[in-house]
């Protein structure tokens, strides 16, 4: 744990053209089931959740010092892949691109830890995935707490829960290099968002074992930033209807600014910080040598009471019934249509509106005409369960007013009012800051554990149209410490799905100009534009911010006769100092160029060449250039550019097949990749005794090696993955 305070694995070698910032869904609407009584099935299951168990894995990993980058690391790695194979779990190894630790490790024919990622595949829904996660690397010293002991829980919860099966898919996984600042998590994370994996939940362990002894009897205090609030309050449920001896309440503070949670909550999943840093600030052995069991690990209580009610809450989520998902209220002139996914397991749909029974279906999809323009509708659903007629928790809420579209070309420079916008928490006119005029559009203060949005109406773009373009100014303060606080500007053609067009970070004193393509959406009969500010964190006013936006637009740019740039290429990268070459091909005429960093104009002046030196870039990021035509005419947007370190290869496990295994020293390697990759094989202490630098899917001679253990591992450009074979 930080005090700063794939499926890549399971499914394929596949190579996709990524945008950033990634478009996945998320599961931000996720609910959950009503857990109200206690299940004689889960209840065995909790029981055997062992003290002895948890101490005897703590003490293990407790003798070393598990830095990410040292050899200790990777025989820890290694003895939880024995672990999990123990309990006949598939395992791989995730390794997360060296660019997101240059400067920590220095990489060469060692073999360097991590992220470890154990399977449980679901018997009905193996696409609806559960995480059980921790981190198993420390700094400098033997984190018993930090977090042998949070590793020590997914150990356990996986050695009960692997002898039983599940309806949904169960991931366990101990990554690495959290403590330098979610290395390790951040682009397995990303991997998800990629594929858009339908992650139900993540419950993340870490620092499980300290209690102070003077402050009373235990309690398990845990958190969440807004976006899980639902996962938590189930959690909590199910925690204190099976952990009866030891209450589960949120922190004080809210939620823990550092963790493994943290990427799962940036690209929109629920995720729970569990753990004992409610005292962190009077932990005696936090990051120091005294973290030991005995004095770090304090309290195997305690630890034993978090590991029970979290394998509670998964195996209550595993089997659970849930409530109908991802219900949307889209407005249209005069009616409003709602809809919502299939739920199994369930025969009729009771929809209700302001509170009210609206009607009750077989279908996912209603159009309620009985409305009127300007007033606001709320909308839940409920689902009544095949054969006993149970009725279902509800489903998320949506509000929204019925309204003629939005009349384009738009422009607000908010001097007179806010029309066309809806918006909750803050935002207001204010006369504090402005680019024009002496008013603007402000989301208010934004403190951490923040979230707002202000959604602009729905409009149609003809396919007569040319050149849409949104364009603002603004200006503000939106930071963390990490990537936990940002603005989004996201389109939308359902209001279930939101597309990310631009993500921003940062201090921005003075005005800045945006401008994005609405090109994609050319003949589409509905649109939504929304800002969405969010950050996680704890409830306090830390890095309190605010956003300021002004002349917002949307044009049809006239036809332009002159083209726009092509062929736009980033030809070098460099990560010292960060910065990347960009080249284009030429306009047939005379004119300059303004450059687009994630649809920022970065350029103060329009250039005269067709080459840019862009220097302080972090990846992932996305690049366009514009023409400018006399007089000041600018063009469309050129192709875009990606620098997308991490997530341009997704690995395939299931397709990934190295048989045979044990092996007598010939085996065929299969990964379904097209193009060649690097192979190479570690002894089980790390050293590299083979190699070879381009391979491709094929047979291998390996009869020269040792008896014994090994990892194998394939790396393209931007990953890598490990397996472990034998040779007999």
């Amino acid at each position: 744990m930080k005090k700063l305070t794939l499926l890549f694995f399971g499914l394929s070698f596949l190579t996709l053209s990524a945008q950033q910032p990634i478009s996945n869904k998320g599961n931000r609407l996720q609910t959950y089931p009503s857990v109200t009584t206690v299940n004689p099935d889960v209840e065995a299951l909790v029981n055997e959740v062992s003290m002895q168990n948890l101490e005897n894995s703590i003490r293990w990993m407790q003798q070393f010092i598990r830095n990410a980058c040292l050899p200790a690391a990777l025989e820890t790695q290694n003895w939880l892949i024995d672990q999990f194979e123990s309990f006949g779990l598939d395992v791989y190894v995730h390794y997360f691109p060296a660019i997101y630790n240059t400067s920590l490790c220095i990489t060469g024919d060692t073999l360097e830890a991590g992220n470890v990622v154990a399977i449980q595949w679901g018997t009905e829904f193996p696409d609806e995935y559960i995480v059980v996660s921790s981190h198993y690397d420390h700094q400098s010293g033997p984190g018993a707490d930090d977090n042998a002991s949070g590793t020590s829980g997914v150990l356990e919860i996986a050695r009960i829960l692997s002898q039983h099966s599940f309806k949904r898919t169960i991931l366990y996984v101990p990554f690495n290099a959290e403590e330098q600042w979610m290395v390790g998590s951040l682009p397995f994370v990303e991997k998800c968002a990629q594929e858009d994996l339908n992650i139900l939940g993540v419950f993340n362990l870490d620092m499980i074992g300290f209690f102070p002894e003077d402050v009373g009897a235990l309690t398990m205090y845990s958190g969440s930033s807004k976006i899980s609030d639902r996962l938590w309050e189930y959690y909590q449920m199910v925690a204190n209807l099976y952990v009866t001896d030891i209450p589960t309440l949120r922190f004080t503070l809210g939620d823990s600014y550092g963790g493994d949670h943290m990427p799962f909550n940036i690209y929109e999943y629920p995720a729970l910080y569990i753990g004992d840093i409610e005292y962190l600030n009077i932990h005696p052995c936090y990051h120091q040598p005294c973290d030991t069991l005995g004095h770090g690990v304090n309290s195997l209580p305690l630890a034993q009471g978090f590991v029970k009610a979290t394998l509670a809450s998964v195996v209550e989520l595993a089997n659970g019934w849930l409530p109908p998902q991802n219900l949307i209220a889209f407005p249209a002139d005069m009616k409003i249509t709602v809809s919502w996914d299939t739920a199994p397991e369930t025969s009729t749909y009771k929809l209700f509106k302001n509170n009210v029974l609206l009607t009750e279906t077989t279908e996912t999809s209603y159009i309620d005409t009985d409305v009127v323009n300007g007033a606001e509708y709320m909308y839940y659903v409920k689902g009544i369960r095949t054969g006993s007629g149970e009725e279902s928790p509800e489903s998320n809420r949506d509000s929204i007013a019925s309204s003629l579209p939005l009349e384009l070309p738009y422009f607000n420079d908010f001097e007179e009012n806010t029309d066309g916008w809806r918006t909750d928490s803050e935002w207001e006119r204010t006369t504090d800051q402005h680019y024009s005029g002496t008013t603007s559009f402000t989301s208010g203060d934004i403190f951490q554990n923040h979230f707002s949005t202000a959604e602009l109406c729905w409009f149609s773009i003809p396919d007569t149209a040319t050149n849409v373009l949104l364009s603002f100014y603004f200006k503000g303060n939106i930071r963390g410490t990490w990537d936990e606080a940002n603005f989004f500007i996201e389109s939308s053609t359902n209001r279930n799905r939101w597309d990310k067009l631009m993500k921003v970070s940062g201090h921005f004193p003075n005005w800045t100009f945006c401008q994005v393509s609405l090109n994609q959406y050319i003949g589409v009969p509905a649109v939504q534009i929304r800002i969405r500010v969010e950050s996680s964190g704890r409830n306090v006013d830390l890095n309190r911010g605010q956003l300021y936006f002004d002349d917002v637009k949307i044009s049809f740019t006239a036809p332009i006769q002159q083209p726009n740039p092509e062929n736009l290429r980033i030809i070098s990268y460099s990560g010292n100092p960060k910065s990347a070459k960009l080249e284009w091909d030429a306009v047939p005429a005379l004119a300059t160029y303004n450059i687009y960093r994630d649809h920022v104009n970065i350029n103060k002046q329009p250039i005269t060449t067709t080459s840019y030196l862009d220097i302080g870039v972090d990846s992932p990021v996305c690049y366009h250039v514009t023409a400018v035509y006399y007089p000041d005419v600018e063009s469309g947007f050129s192709n875009e550019a990606c620098i997308t370190v991490g997530i341009s290869e997704i690995i395939p496990f299931s397709n990934l097949k190295i048989t045979p295994n044990p092996s007598t020293g010939n085996i065929n390697i299969e990964t379904g990749l097209s193009s060649d990759y690097h192979l190479a094989i570690y002894n089980m202490m790390g050293v590299k005794v083979f190699e070879k630098e381009s391979f491709t899917d094929g047979a291998l001679d390996v009869s020269n090696l040792s008896k014994g253990m090994y990892i194998l591992k394939i790396t393209t450009r931007d990953d890598g993955v490990a397996k472990k074979v034998v040779i007999n």
